[in-house]
């Protein structure tokens, strides 16, 4: 298991370097059960509370993907930034281009890096019948109840239950 603090601490030197003001006042958490997002970021009164999927902190996800998610949330915590546009992206970019990075403003499921084995399983399965693109669930949510009600988010086919 990595160490975030440490993680952390290096993100927060990088963003110095490059001058980007983030806040100081920010609670590093590990969340066991977050899945589905890497990271977030939220504030409560003048505080920061950076949450880490324990994911990201298993020896077998790339670094690059811990660091990618960190420096990402570090961001939010910039005036001005708590949603991806405008300032928050400007620093996105500078970072990227200085340290060889990925931030984006959303990561996809391809784009996460993160073994096979450690994802859940997916109980449900939908599949798109134009592109072949598939979307796991692990509850019975209205996707998987009623395929029929929405359309692939590539090309927006449409979608039959497989599993």
């Amino acid at each position: 298991m990595r160490d975030l603090l440490k993680y952390a601490a290096e993100c927060m030197a990088g963003l110095d370097r490059l001058g980007i003001r983030y806040a100081k006042d920010v609670r590093f958490t590990v969340n066991a059960r977050a899945t589905s997002r890497l990271g977030l970021c939220r504030k409560k009164g003048s505080q920061y509370e950076i949450e880490i999927s324990h994911l990201l902190l298993d020896e077998r996800t790339p670094e690059e993907s811990l660091k990618n998610t960190l420096c990402h949330e570090l961001l939010h915590t910039c005036y001005g930034c708590m949603k991806h546009t405008g300032r928050w992206k400007a620093y996105a970019e500078r970072v990227n281009a200085a340290y060889g990075l990925n931030i984006k403003r959303a990561a996809a499921a391809g784009d996460r890096e993160i073994p096979e084995e450690l994802l859940p399983k997916a109980n449900y399965l939908v599949r798109c019948e134009s592109c072949g693109t598939e979307y796991g669930r692990q509850k019975l949510s209205p996707l998987i109840q009623h395929p029929e009600r929405y359309r692939c988010g590539k090309c927006k086919g449409k979608l039959n239950r497989i599993k």
